[in-house]
Protein backbone atom coordinates (compact mmCIF):
# COMPACT_ATOMS: atom_id res chain seq x y z
CA UNK A 1 0.00 0.00 0.00
CA UNK A 2 1.36 3.42 -0.91
CA UNK A 3 2.24 5.92 1.78
CA UNK A 4 -0.20 8.68 2.50
CA UNK A 5 0.74 12.21 1.36
CA UNK A 6 1.35 13.24 4.97
CA UNK A 7 3.72 10.34 5.58
CA UNK A 8 5.48 10.82 2.25
CA UNK A 9 6.08 14.49 3.02
CA UNK A 10 7.52 13.82 6.45
CA UNK A 11 11.16 13.17 5.41
CA UNK A 12 11.47 16.47 3.50
CA UNK A 13 9.89 18.36 6.38
CA UNK A 14 12.34 16.75 8.78
CA UNK A 15 15.25 17.65 6.50
CA UNK A 16 14.04 21.22 6.36
CA UNK A 17 13.81 21.40 10.16
CA UNK A 18 17.31 19.95 10.59
CA UNK A 19 18.72 22.52 8.15
CA UNK A 20 16.90 25.42 9.78
CA UNK A 21 17.92 24.54 13.34
CA UNK A 22 21.51 23.81 12.34
CA UNK A 23 21.91 27.04 10.36
CA UNK A 24 20.48 29.05 13.26
CA UNK A 25 22.82 27.52 15.86
CA UNK A 26 25.92 27.78 13.67
CA UNK A 27 25.03 31.36 12.74
CA UNK A 28 25.01 32.37 16.42
CA UNK A 29 28.21 30.38 17.08
CA UNK A 30 30.06 32.29 14.35
CA UNK A 31 28.89 35.61 15.79
CA UNK A 32 30.40 34.60 19.14
CA UNK A 33 33.57 33.52 17.32
CA UNK A 34 34.01 36.91 15.66
CA UNK A 35 33.18 38.96 18.74
CA UNK A 36 35.84 37.00 20.65
CA UNK A 37 38.32 37.42 17.81
CA UNK A 38 37.80 41.09 16.99
CA UNK A 39 37.30 42.64 20.40
CA UNK A 40 41.06 43.19 20.41
CA UNK A 41 40.92 45.52 17.37
CA UNK A 42 38.83 48.00 19.37
CA UNK A 43 41.08 47.52 22.41
CA UNK A 44 44.35 48.10 20.52
CA UNK A 45 44.75 51.78 21.49
CA UNK A 46 44.24 50.84 25.16
CA UNK A 47 46.74 47.99 24.87
CA UNK A 48 49.22 50.28 23.11
CA UNK A 49 48.95 52.83 25.90
CA UNK A 50 49.42 50.27 28.68
CA UNK A 51 52.33 48.40 27.07
CA UNK A 52 53.83 51.36 25.13
CA UNK A 53 53.42 49.82 21.67
CA UNK A 54 53.90 51.40 18.23
CA UNK A 55 51.76 50.51 15.19
CA UNK A 56 54.17 47.79 14.07
CA UNK A 57 53.94 46.01 17.44
CA UNK A 58 50.17 46.39 17.44
CA UNK A 59 50.11 44.80 14.00
CA UNK A 60 52.25 41.94 15.32
CA UNK A 61 49.61 41.18 17.98
CA UNK A 62 47.09 40.64 15.19
CA UNK A 63 49.53 38.88 12.87
CA UNK A 64 50.65 36.26 15.40
CA UNK A 65 47.01 35.21 15.82
CA UNK A 66 46.34 34.97 12.08
CA UNK A 67 49.57 33.14 11.29
CA UNK A 68 48.87 30.38 13.83
CA UNK A 69 45.16 30.40 12.99
CA UNK A 70 46.00 29.79 9.32
CA UNK A 71 48.36 26.90 10.10
CA UNK A 72 45.68 25.09 12.11
CA UNK A 73 42.99 25.23 9.41
CA UNK A 74 44.04 21.88 7.95
CA UNK A 75 44.39 20.11 11.33
CA UNK A 76 40.91 21.39 12.16
CA UNK A 77 39.50 20.05 8.89
CA UNK A 78 41.30 16.73 9.45
CA UNK A 79 39.81 16.41 12.95
CA UNK A 80 36.34 17.20 11.64
CA UNK A 81 36.63 14.52 8.95
CA UNK A 82 38.02 11.99 11.45
CA UNK A 83 36.20 12.50 14.76
CA UNK A 84 33.20 14.51 13.57
CA UNK A 85 32.34 18.15 13.06
CA UNK A 86 30.30 18.50 16.25
CA UNK A 87 33.02 17.19 18.59
CA UNK A 88 35.66 19.35 16.92
CA UNK A 89 33.54 22.50 17.18
CA UNK A 90 32.79 21.98 20.87
CA UNK A 91 36.44 21.32 21.76
CA UNK A 92 37.59 24.36 19.78
CA UNK A 93 34.99 26.67 21.31
CA UNK A 94 35.77 25.68 24.91
CA UNK A 95 39.51 26.11 24.32
CA UNK A 96 39.34 29.46 22.51
CA UNK A 97 37.03 30.86 25.19
CA UNK A 98 39.65 29.95 27.79
CA UNK A 99 42.32 31.91 25.90
CA UNK A 100 39.94 34.83 25.33
CA UNK A 101 39.63 35.13 29.09
CA UNK A 102 43.38 34.78 29.57
CA UNK A 103 43.93 37.72 27.20
CA UNK A 104 42.46 39.92 29.92
CA UNK A 105 45.00 38.63 32.45
CA UNK A 106 48.30 39.17 30.63
CA UNK A 107 50.93 41.41 32.24
CA UNK A 108 53.36 42.01 29.36
CA UNK A 109 53.58 42.31 25.59
CA UNK A 110 55.38 38.94 25.39
CA UNK A 111 52.65 37.16 27.36
CA UNK A 112 50.04 38.76 25.13
CA UNK A 113 51.74 37.37 22.01
CA UNK A 114 51.84 33.86 23.53
CA UNK A 115 48.19 33.92 24.56
CA UNK A 116 47.07 35.24 21.16
CA UNK A 117 49.11 32.51 19.43
CA UNK A 118 47.37 29.82 21.52
CA UNK A 119 44.06 31.54 20.81
CA UNK A 120 44.90 31.15 17.11
CA UNK A 121 45.51 27.42 17.55
CA UNK A 122 42.10 26.84 19.11
CA UNK A 123 40.13 29.10 16.75
CA UNK A 124 41.90 27.53 13.78
CA UNK A 125 40.26 24.18 14.53
CA UNK A 126 36.76 25.61 14.11
CA UNK A 127 36.13 26.80 10.49
CA UNK A 128 36.62 23.49 8.69
CA UNK A 129 34.42 21.72 11.24
CA UNK A 130 31.72 24.36 10.89
CA UNK A 131 31.66 24.13 7.10
CA UNK A 132 31.51 20.36 7.32
CA UNK A 133 28.62 20.62 9.80
CA UNK A 134 26.70 22.78 7.32
CA UNK A 135 27.42 20.37 4.45
CA UNK A 136 26.19 17.43 6.55
CA UNK A 137 22.92 19.16 7.44
CA UNK A 138 21.93 20.63 4.07
CA UNK A 139 21.06 19.32 0.62
CA UNK A 140 23.13 20.19 -2.48
CA UNK A 141 20.60 22.57 -4.02
CA UNK A 142 20.48 24.87 -0.96
CA UNK A 143 23.97 24.32 0.43
CA UNK A 144 25.46 27.64 -0.70
CA UNK A 145 22.43 29.61 0.46
CA UNK A 146 22.76 27.95 3.88
CA UNK A 147 26.51 28.58 3.90
CA UNK A 148 25.86 32.18 2.90
CA UNK A 149 23.56 32.64 5.90
CA UNK A 150 25.94 30.92 8.34
CA UNK A 151 29.05 32.73 7.17
CA UNK A 152 27.22 36.07 7.04
CA UNK A 153 27.59 35.80 10.80
CA UNK A 154 31.27 36.55 10.18
CA UNK A 155 30.51 40.05 9.01
CA UNK A 156 27.63 40.47 11.44
CA UNK A 157 29.98 39.41 14.25
CA UNK A 158 32.54 41.86 12.89
CA UNK A 159 29.86 44.56 13.01
CA UNK A 160 28.75 43.65 16.53
CA UNK A 161 32.26 43.24 17.98
CA UNK A 162 33.07 46.98 18.13
CA UNK A 163 29.51 47.82 19.18
CA UNK A 164 29.81 45.40 22.11
CA UNK A 165 33.47 45.91 22.97
CA UNK A 166 33.65 49.72 22.78
CA UNK A 167 31.12 50.58 25.51
CA UNK A 168 32.33 47.72 27.73
CA UNK A 169 35.95 48.87 27.40
CA UNK A 170 34.85 52.40 28.24
CA UNK A 171 32.89 51.18 31.26
CA UNK A 172 35.13 48.50 32.80
CA UNK A 173 38.41 48.52 30.86
CA UNK A 174 39.87 46.20 28.25
CA UNK A 175 40.83 43.43 30.69
CA UNK A 176 37.32 42.84 32.03
CA UNK A 177 35.97 43.02 28.47
CA UNK A 178 37.89 39.89 27.48
CA UNK A 179 36.77 38.07 30.61
CA UNK A 180 33.15 38.95 29.82
CA UNK A 181 33.12 37.84 26.18
CA UNK A 182 34.81 34.53 27.11
CA UNK A 183 31.64 33.52 28.96
CA UNK A 184 29.58 33.69 25.76
CA UNK A 185 31.87 31.12 24.12
CA UNK A 186 31.50 28.62 26.97
CA UNK A 187 27.72 29.04 26.82
CA UNK A 188 27.63 28.50 23.05
CA UNK A 189 29.63 25.27 23.38
CA UNK A 190 26.88 23.92 25.65
CA UNK A 191 24.22 24.93 23.10
CA UNK A 192 26.02 23.08 20.27
CA UNK A 193 26.47 19.97 22.43
CA UNK A 194 22.82 19.90 23.47
CA UNK A 195 20.86 21.24 20.48
CA UNK A 196 22.74 20.71 17.17
CA UNK A 197 20.80 18.06 15.18
CA UNK A 198 22.37 14.91 13.77
CA UNK A 199 23.47 15.06 10.09
CA UNK A 200 21.11 14.29 7.22
CA UNK A 201 21.60 11.00 5.35
CA UNK A 202 24.07 11.20 2.45
CA UNK A 203 21.99 12.16 -0.64
CA UNK A 204 21.77 9.80 -3.60
CA UNK A 205 22.04 10.98 -7.19
CA UNK A 206 18.23 10.89 -7.48
CA UNK A 207 17.84 13.08 -4.41
CA UNK A 208 20.37 15.67 -5.55
CA UNK A 209 19.82 18.59 -7.85
CA UNK A 210 21.28 16.99 -10.93
CA UNK A 211 24.89 17.57 -9.93
CA UNK A 212 27.47 14.84 -9.60
CA UNK A 213 30.00 15.05 -6.80
CA UNK A 214 33.55 13.83 -7.20
CA UNK A 215 32.70 10.51 -5.63
CA UNK A 216 29.25 9.18 -4.80
CA UNK A 217 30.36 6.95 -1.96
CA UNK A 218 30.09 8.34 1.54
CA UNK A 219 32.69 5.85 2.69
CA UNK A 220 35.33 6.47 0.00
CA UNK A 221 38.28 8.06 1.72
CA UNK A 222 40.42 10.74 0.15
CA UNK A 223 43.82 11.31 1.64
CA UNK A 224 45.04 14.70 2.77
CA UNK A 225 47.99 14.24 0.40
CA UNK A 226 45.58 13.91 -2.53
CA UNK A 227 43.87 17.12 -1.50
CA UNK A 228 47.21 18.90 -1.27
CA UNK A 229 48.10 17.74 -4.80
CA UNK A 230 44.97 19.34 -6.25
CA UNK A 231 46.11 22.40 -8.18
CA UNK A 232 42.53 23.64 -8.42
CA UNK A 233 42.11 23.80 -4.66
CA UNK A 234 45.37 25.73 -4.32
CA UNK A 235 44.07 28.25 -6.87
CA UNK A 236 40.93 28.74 -4.82
CA UNK A 237 43.21 29.13 -1.80
CA UNK A 238 45.08 31.94 -3.56
CA UNK A 239 41.77 33.48 -4.61
CA UNK A 240 40.49 33.59 -1.05
CA UNK A 241 43.86 34.89 0.11
CA UNK A 242 43.54 37.95 -2.13
CA UNK A 243 39.99 38.56 -0.95
CA UNK A 244 40.83 38.20 2.73
CA UNK A 245 43.88 40.46 2.49
CA UNK A 246 41.38 43.27 1.98
CA UNK A 247 38.92 42.11 4.61
CA UNK A 248 41.36 41.47 7.46
CA UNK A 249 43.29 44.63 6.72
CA UNK A 250 40.14 46.67 7.18
CA UNK A 251 38.87 44.77 10.21
CA UNK A 252 42.26 44.95 11.92
CA UNK A 253 42.99 48.65 11.58
CA UNK A 254 39.84 50.73 11.02
CA UNK A 255 38.74 50.97 14.70
CA UNK A 256 42.23 51.98 15.85
CA UNK A 257 42.68 54.37 12.89
CA UNK A 258 39.43 56.15 13.72
CA UNK A 259 40.50 56.62 17.34
CA UNK A 260 44.13 57.66 16.82
CA UNK A 261 44.09 59.48 13.46
CA UNK A 262 40.56 60.87 13.25
CA UNK A 263 40.12 61.67 16.94
CA UNK A 264 36.93 59.60 17.28
CA UNK A 265 36.01 58.29 20.75
CA UNK A 266 36.12 54.56 21.52
CA UNK A 267 32.33 54.28 21.55
CA UNK A 268 31.85 56.31 18.37
CA UNK A 269 34.61 54.39 16.58
CA UNK A 270 32.81 51.15 17.43
CA UNK A 271 29.58 52.45 15.93
CA UNK A 272 31.28 53.75 12.78
CA UNK A 273 33.38 50.61 12.25
CA UNK A 274 30.25 48.46 12.42
CA UNK A 275 28.48 50.16 9.48
CA UNK A 276 30.59 48.62 6.65
CA UNK A 277 30.28 45.20 8.24
CA UNK A 278 26.49 45.39 8.33
CA UNK A 279 26.68 46.15 4.60
CA UNK A 280 28.93 43.12 4.10
CA UNK A 281 26.46 40.90 5.98
CA UNK A 282 23.65 41.70 3.56
CA UNK A 283 25.98 41.33 0.60
CA UNK A 284 27.29 37.92 1.69
CA UNK A 285 23.78 36.47 1.92
CA UNK A 286 22.90 37.96 -1.47
CA UNK A 287 26.08 36.48 -2.96
CA UNK A 288 25.16 32.98 -1.76
CA UNK A 289 21.68 33.24 -3.29
CA UNK A 290 23.03 34.66 -6.57
CA UNK A 291 25.59 31.87 -6.81
CA UNK A 292 23.02 29.12 -6.21
CA UNK A 293 20.52 30.57 -8.70
CA UNK A 294 22.48 32.31 -11.44
CA UNK A 295 26.28 31.99 -11.23
CA UNK A 296 26.95 28.33 -10.50
CA UNK A 297 29.66 27.28 -12.98
CA UNK A 298 30.35 30.86 -14.09
CA UNK A 299 31.42 32.59 -10.91
CA UNK A 300 33.99 34.79 -12.69
CA UNK A 301 31.09 36.92 -13.94
CA UNK A 302 30.38 37.84 -10.32
CA UNK A 303 33.84 37.82 -8.72
CA UNK A 304 35.80 39.88 -11.26
CA UNK A 305 33.45 42.92 -11.36
CA UNK A 306 33.01 42.94 -7.57
CA UNK A 307 36.77 42.88 -6.94
CA UNK A 308 37.50 45.48 -9.61
CA UNK A 309 34.88 47.93 -8.39
CA UNK A 310 35.79 47.19 -4.78
CA UNK A 311 39.44 48.01 -5.51
CA UNK A 312 38.53 51.42 -6.94
CA UNK A 313 36.39 52.18 -3.89
CA UNK A 314 39.29 51.20 -1.59
CA UNK A 315 41.49 53.76 -3.35
CA UNK A 316 38.90 56.47 -2.78
CA UNK A 317 38.61 55.35 0.87
CA UNK A 318 42.38 55.46 1.47
CA UNK A 319 42.58 59.12 0.46
CA UNK A 320 39.24 60.28 1.87
CA UNK A 321 39.45 63.72 3.46
CA UNK A 322 36.81 63.23 6.16
CA UNK A 323 35.63 60.49 8.48
CA UNK A 324 32.20 60.43 6.81
CA UNK A 325 33.61 59.90 3.32
CA UNK A 326 36.08 57.29 4.63
CA UNK A 327 33.27 55.20 6.15
CA UNK A 328 31.05 55.75 3.11
CA UNK A 329 33.65 54.42 0.68
CA UNK A 330 34.52 51.54 2.99
CA UNK A 331 30.84 50.60 3.28
CA UNK A 332 30.40 50.65 -0.50
CA UNK A 333 33.58 48.62 -0.97
CA UNK A 334 32.41 45.96 1.50
CA UNK A 335 28.94 45.89 -0.08
CA UNK A 336 30.45 45.15 -3.49
CA UNK A 337 33.30 42.86 -2.42
CA UNK A 338 31.25 40.50 -0.28
CA UNK A 339 29.12 39.45 -3.24
CA UNK A 340 32.20 37.32 -4.03
CA UNK A 341 32.55 35.54 -0.69
CA UNK A 342 30.28 32.56 -1.29
CA UNK A 343 31.14 32.14 -4.99
CA UNK A 344 34.79 31.72 -3.94
CA UNK A 345 33.79 28.75 -1.78
CA UNK A 346 30.87 27.72 -3.96
CA UNK A 347 32.24 25.37 -6.59
CA UNK A 348 34.50 23.31 -4.29
CA UNK A 349 31.91 22.93 -1.53
CA UNK A 350 29.10 21.95 -3.91
CA UNK A 351 31.18 19.42 -5.83
CA UNK A 352 33.31 17.76 -3.15
CA UNK A 353 32.05 14.71 -1.22
CA UNK A 354 31.10 15.38 2.37
CA UNK A 355 33.88 13.19 3.78
CA UNK A 356 36.52 15.66 2.51
CA UNK A 357 34.68 18.97 2.90
CA UNK A 358 36.31 19.67 6.26
CA UNK A 359 39.86 19.41 4.91
CA UNK A 360 39.16 21.02 1.52
CA UNK A 361 37.37 24.04 2.98
CA UNK A 362 40.13 24.35 5.60
CA UNK A 363 42.76 24.47 2.84
CA UNK A 364 40.91 27.25 1.02
CA UNK A 365 40.30 29.12 4.26
CA UNK A 366 43.98 28.82 5.13
CA UNK A 367 44.80 31.12 2.21
CA UNK A 368 42.54 33.79 3.64
CA UNK A 369 44.02 33.56 7.10
CA UNK A 370 47.61 33.69 5.84
CA UNK A 371 46.64 36.91 4.12
CA UNK A 372 45.17 37.99 7.45
CA UNK A 373 48.58 37.39 8.99
CA UNK A 374 50.33 39.52 6.36
CA UNK A 375 47.94 42.48 6.20
CA UNK A 376 48.02 43.81 9.82
CA UNK A 377 51.81 43.74 10.10
CA UNK A 378 52.55 45.34 6.72
CA UNK A 379 49.87 47.96 7.33
CA UNK A 380 51.39 48.72 10.73
CA UNK A 381 54.79 49.20 9.12
CA UNK A 382 53.33 51.48 6.44
CA UNK A 383 51.42 53.48 9.06
CA UNK A 384 54.61 53.97 11.10
CA UNK A 385 56.95 54.80 8.21
CA UNK A 386 54.72 56.23 5.43
CA UNK A 387 51.10 56.98 6.29
CA UNK A 388 47.78 55.33 7.04
CA UNK A 389 46.65 56.30 3.52
CA UNK A 390 49.46 54.14 2.12
CA UNK A 391 48.50 51.34 4.50
CA UNK A 392 44.92 51.27 3.28
CA UNK A 393 45.95 51.68 -0.38
CA UNK A 394 48.06 48.52 0.04
CA UNK A 395 44.81 46.55 0.28
CA UNK A 396 44.12 47.12 -3.42
CA UNK A 397 46.83 44.51 -4.02
CA UNK A 398 44.48 41.91 -2.55
CA UNK A 399 41.74 42.73 -5.05
CA UNK A 400 44.25 42.41 -7.91
CA UNK A 401 45.43 39.00 -6.64
CA UNK A 402 41.82 37.79 -6.38
CA UNK A 403 41.07 38.79 -9.98
CA UNK A 404 44.22 37.05 -11.26
CA UNK A 405 43.47 33.90 -9.25
CA UNK A 406 39.87 33.57 -10.40
CA UNK A 407 41.03 33.74 -14.03
CA UNK A 408 43.37 30.83 -13.23
CA UNK A 409 40.99 28.74 -11.11
CA UNK A 410 38.46 26.30 -12.63
CA UNK A 411 35.04 27.71 -13.37
CA UNK A 412 33.01 24.66 -14.41
CA UNK A 413 32.28 21.57 -12.29
CA UNK A 414 33.84 19.20 -14.83
CA UNK A 415 37.14 21.12 -14.65
CA UNK A 416 37.28 20.64 -10.89
CA UNK A 417 36.34 16.95 -11.23
CA UNK A 418 39.10 16.38 -13.77
CA UNK A 419 41.72 18.15 -11.69
CA UNK A 420 40.76 16.28 -8.54
CA UNK A 421 40.66 12.91 -10.28
CA UNK A 422 44.26 13.35 -11.46
CA UNK A 423 45.60 14.67 -8.16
Amino acid sequence: MSASPAVAARPSLNAKRITTVSVTILFVAWIVNYVDRLAITTALPSLAKEFDLDHTQQGLILTVFFAIYALFQLPGGFLADRIGAKRTMIAAMVAWSLFTGLTGLVSSFGMLLIVRALFGVTEGLYPGASMKAVAERTQPHNRMTANGIVTSANTLGAALAPLIAAPVITAVGWRHTFLAVAGAGFLMAVVIWWALPAPLPEPTAAEGDGERVLTTSATTDVSTAQLLRSGALWRFTLLFGGFDLVVWGLLSWVPSYLQTERGVSITASGALASIPNFCATLSMIAGGVLFDRYFYGRHRLLIIPSCAIGGVLLLFMAYATSTVTFITYQSLAMLVLFLSFMPIFGLPLRMLPRNVVGRASALINMGGQLAGAVAPFIMGLLADHVSFAAAFAFLIFGAVVAIAAVLWAPQRPEELRTDFAHA
